[in-house]
This record gives C-alpha cells, structure tokens and sequence, in this order.
C-alpha cells in the first residue's frame, strides 16, 4: 500500500489514503485484495499507470508495469566522497518501448532477486527520452499479470559499468584536489556523447585518459553512472579502460526554436555578437568568470551565457560553434537563455587560416589590441604598442592575426583626414 501511497502523497495524508483503500476493499465484498484496491485509488485521483512510450512526458514521478529483459550483475563503486556504493541496471520492457531501470544501494543489492521474465510494477523517476528511457527506481515490486513486449537486441544506451562508445567533445585540464584523508588527487572532467544523449564524465584517474583529444570516438569500460541534476553522468576509477574506436558517433543536436525552459540542449549556430568575460568572485571565494554571447541558427537566435574558463576562450562574431549540454533558463529580463557551465562545452567549428598583408594603427579595444584597418579590425596575437601605424604581414584565424612580418610607416595625411570626415560624418 506503501508503494502506490507514493503517488499521490501530495493530494491526501497517508490515512485517509489507507480508509479509501479500506472502502474499496469492502465495496468488493473482500473479493479485491489491498494491491489491486489502492491501484484502483490511486486511478479515482488522476494517477494512474503509464506506458513505457509515455515516460518522457510524465511528471517527476510515475508508475508502470513492464517484463525483464535483461538483468546486470550490481557492481560497487567508490564515490567522489570516498563512500562505497553498488549500482546495477535491469532492461524492462513492454508493447510500447524499452526502459533502462537504475537501482541504487540496497535496491542494487536485491537485484538477484529479479530475472529475465519477471513483471514489475515499477515506481521510478524518468530521466529524458532516446532510444531507450532512463528510469531511476524508487520502489519495484513483482506483478502477477502478463506483459507483451517485442524481443529486440540489446540497447545501445550506456549503461553503468557497462562499455560506453561514445565520441570526446571536450577534454579539461587536470585539476588537482585533496581527499579527506589529505592526500593528493587530481581529476578530468569530460564531456561526451552518443546517439542517446551527451553526458558529463569523471575521471579520478587521469592517466586513463592519457593522449584521448576531443573529436576521438572512443570505447570506456567500467564506467559507473549516477543521477546529477544534469541527467546520468559516469565516474572512472582505477579499474576503467579506454580504447579507440573507428566508429563515427553522431550527437542529435537541437534548434533554437526547439529550446524551452527547464531543458538541456545541443546546439549549432553563429555567434552574432560576443561581450567581453566579467570576472567576480563565487561564494567560496573563488575567482571566475562569465560571458554573453548571441547565437542564430536558421530558427533564430538566443542568448548564450558561458561561465568559468570557458568564458575566457577566444570567440569573435562569425565563428561557427556547437554548444553541448547547455541548460535553458529565464534571464534577469524573463528572456530565454541557455547556459553552460559544469558538465556543458562548445565547439569551435575548424575556419582556414589565410596570408594577409595589412595597414592600419594599433588600437586598444574591449576585445584586446587590434590593428584597424579603416574597413576591419585584426586582433593580434601578440602584443604591440598602442597608436603605432604600421604595415603588417601575416595569417588570419577567426579574426586573429599572427603576425610574420611588421614595419612602422608614416601615415598618410590625406586618408587620415577622409577617415575622420567618416567618422564625422563630415560635419
């Protein structure tokens, strides 16, 4: 009775959820047991079981019957505060989809009890859709009714401790920590991705991921999930595996047009227009940073907010990036923004580099020290003397000159003067 009080534990105390049940139970002449009598309560208040189909549109909570496909053994792990804790998957199933069942702990541990046939009644908290659904357990109880399902082939969704092929897309610098018993450690934060999804990955032990490059697509053994904010994302150990694969990996991605508040999103499209980083200090006395920067696609255009050293990468108007794992909220003003901060990452897309010769003045802008042109503005590599005219030879990327060869010349006094009246409007 526990079990189904759940589900609507925000409508009605727990007693008076129980006299229902009672009543219901009674009304049947005792022909219903308590199982069957709080189902049929729980329908009566609008929460009634799902399909597997209708999982990613369910509330936080919801309930569902399906058979066991496949049962994973439970393996341990050692969590980022140095506790022990066991995880394993069961593969359910039934006429309209597949489900990915994650039981944490002590539910890990009965796991045995379960086998390839079995019907549960499954009371769990959906997380987004795919080929397959995640779906974390709350409570799971076996059921004496029949489950049709079509038998397909495995998932190729990754599972806890399971392989996990996935292509890189951005690889952080080590970090340094201290564990609790106050010895060294240092840790990688990863982002990656597969057809089902992009995921946050950790790793608590850098060598693994030794010479791996973003752009790789790669197989990590042992690998062990767990629920953040964010959806699934996976730990490394000691014991986990990295391998090279020739597979291309494709990574759905999303329009502006499809972002909605509460969601993560991979994104494509131009950045428009970039605001320089603002530092500041966190409420742990840390210092970081944050940008604004605008980005279009076909379908429009939306703010992008990029926090920590990811706001310090170098982006200028025109670039072509991909943004992966980034969460939509409502800005200061109510505007739809999207976000990246841990366990997020953008891509600048590859742009050739091309020879140019230029003439202009070294000028101090919010960007950096650019040479102007008069038609553009080439922000250098390098640092120069600011009000210097100069001739400059050199490769352009992404807006940025390296410069080859420099000269300082005099200007000339009549297209200084035709510049100003420009800029003067001839007045």
């Amino acid at each position: 009775m526990k079990f189904h009080y759940l589900l609507v534990d925000d409508l009605l105390p727990e007693g008076e959820f129980e006299r229902r049940v009672e009543e219901k139970v009674a009304e049947s002449g005792d022909l219903l047991d308590d199982r069957t009598a709080a189902m049929l309560v729980v329908k009566d208040l609008g929460r009634a079981h799902i399909r597997i189909h209708d999982l990613t549109a369910a509330p936080s909570l919801a309930c569902f019957f399906a058979r066991v496909l496949s049962v994973e053994e439970p393996r341990e792990f050692e969590r980022p505060d140095g506790t022990a804790g066991i995880v394993a998957n069961v593969m359910v199933g039934d006429e309209t989809g597949r489900a990915r069942l994650t039981l944490w702990d002590e539910k890990a541990a009965g796991v045995s009890e379960i086998e390839a046939g079995d019907v549960l009644e499954i009371l769990g908290r959906p997380k987004g859709g795919g080929k397959v659904t995640d779906v974390t357990a709350v409570a799971i109880q076996k059921a004496a009714c029949e489950i049709a399902c079509e038998e397909t082939g495995p998932s190729t969704l990754p599972g806890p401790g399971g392989d996990l092929e996935v292509r890189v897309i951005s690889v952080e610098e080590a970090r340094a920590f201290k564990r609790r018993d106050g010895s060294p450690g240092a840790m990688v934060e990863v982002v990656v991705g597969n057809e089902d999804g992009v995921f946050r990955l950790v790793c608590w032990t850098p060598a693994i991921l030794e010479g791996v490059q973003a752009g790789e697509t790669v197989v990590i053994r042992g690998a062990v999930a767990r629920d953040s904010v964010k959806g699934v994302e996976y730990s490394l150990g000691e014991a986990a595996s990295v391998l090279r694969s020739d597979r291309e990996i494709a990574v759905p991605m999303k329009t502006v047009a499809d972002v909605e508040e509460g969601g993560s999103y991979s994104l494509a499209g131009t950045v428009l227009s970039v605001q320089p980083p603002h530092s500041f200090v966190t409420r742990n006395g840390r210092q970081s940073s944050v940008r604004n920067v605008i980005v279009a696609d076909d379908t429009g255009e939306i703010p992008v907010v990029i926090w920590g050293k990811k706001a310090d990468e170098h982006l200028v108007p025109g670039d072509r990036i991909e943004v992966y794992n980034a969460a939509a909220k409502r800005g200061r003003y109510g505007d739809l923004e999207v976000h990246l901060s841990w366990g997020s990452a953008f891509v600048v897309l590859g742009e050739e580099e091309k020879e140019v010769e230029v003439e202009g003045t070294v000028v101090a802008t919010r960007q950096g020290t650019c040479i102007d042109t008069g038609d553009a503005c080439y922000l250098l590599a390098g640092p120069l003397p600011v009000g210097y005219h100069v001739r400059a030879r050199g490769t352009v990327h992404r807006g940025v000159i390296s410069l080859s060869r420099l000269e300082a010349v005099i200007p000339d006094q009549e297209d200084l003067h035709r510049r100003l009246d420009r800029i003067s409007g001839g007045s």
